[in-house]
């Protein structure tokens, strides 16, 4: 009977030496890098398009339209929330591998940076028509070069803190 235990504790810690040195050849970051990203962007065009461009659309942000204030401080805030999932995508495109997430890289460092400008504006009440129009292209665009690369970024709906 020992003899049995000790060829199974034997076993089990090969396999566990195994699969130690597996995990150490392949990066955790690097599981499902694609599925990360593209799921923090869907968060953050979400909170983008449903708090922010059809509001704007809709005239909530123009002088005189009713609850003007909290529409812009709510979109400010929404902002500020995109920007924390667009960084978590540029983190994840940072540090991937993958040819299509590291060209991606740049265009979405670029995106949080707007996303944080425009929404520290809003949620402080000042509004600019501009502002939404060029963040606007500028998610269409990093959207149409992540969909031509085979990674569709599509609207994750979520509740936004705060809103």
């Amino acid at each position: 009977m020992t003899t049995t235990r000790s060829i199974k504790n034997i076993f089990i810690v090969c396999a566990l030496a195994i699969a130690m040195a597996a995990g150490a050849m392949r990066p955790a970051n690097a599981f499902l890098d694609k599925t990360r990203f593209v799921t923090d962007l869907g968060v953050a065009y979400f909170c983008f398009h449903h708090w922010v461009w059809k509001p704007y659309q809709q005239g909530a942000f123009s002088e005189g339209a009713p609850h003007r204030t909290a529409a812009v401080v709510k979109a400010g805030a929404a902002l500020l929330f995109a920007w924390n999932r667009v960084h978590a995508a540029e983190n994840i495109a940072r540090t991937s591998k993958d040819p299509l997430l590291q060209k991606l890289n740049g265009a979405v460092g670029g995106l949080a940076t707007s996303f944080s400008a425009i929404g520290s504006k809003l949620k402080s009440g000042h509004f600019d028509p501009n502002d939404i129009t060029s963040l606007h292209d500028q998610t269409g665009s990093v959207a149409s070069d992540a969909a031509a690369g085979g990674a569709t970024i599509k609207d994750v709906p979520v509740t936004v803190p705060g809103t």
